[in-house]
């Protein structure tokens, strides 16, 4: 019994070790958040679209299985986003789009407005439109449990790279 002990022992940090090779990539992918915009307002839901883009810099194809981050307006976090869709197939060295969708109620909402309001967003000239701006942060989880983090601000409905 006390042979099998440091065997077993040794057999239990190996997997751990595969285990962790697993969860890094050694060129991750570069993820740019390249557009997120206010899609539609039903009742008292608002519907969010962010559009990704994904660029492999590995000599062999990645699979995305999620994308998830926290969509924030004005510093009011306002709702979980998520890939919309299938898994996104990055084949090597290549790029891909993957949308995400958020989904947040009314009151979130609203908070988001009153924040743009105390720094004077809504006060507009003629003609002028109001500017919200947003965060968005989060990560993208590979095949294999490897995670790559993005994070991006802007202004809705502002194209981006």
């Amino acid at each position: 019994m006390q042979a099998r002990l440091p065997s077993i022992a040794v057999l239990a940090l190996g997997l751990i070790v595969a285990g962790c090779a697993a969860l890094t990539l050694r060129d991750p992918p570069r993820i740019d958040i390249v557009d997120v915009r206010l899609d539609r307002v039903v009742g008292p839901d608002a519907y969010f679209s962010v559009e990704v883009a994904l660029t492999n810099r590995a000599d062999r194809e990645l699979v995305v299985d999620a994308l998830q981050g926290t969509l924030a307006i004005e510093g009011e976090n306002i709702a979980q986003a998520a890939l919309a869709g299938p898994p996104v197939h990055l084949s090597a060295n290549g790029t891909a789009r993957a949308e995400m969708k958020a989904h947040a109620g009314m009151d979130a909402v609203l908070r988001a407005i009153a924040a743009a309001m105390r720094r004077g967003a809504m006060i507009l000239g003629p003609g002028e439109r109001p500017a919200l701006r947003y965060t968005i942060e989060g990560s993208a989880t590979f095949a294999g449990g490897a995670r790559v983090p993005f994070r991006r601000s802007g202004e809705l409905g502002e194209r981006g790279s």
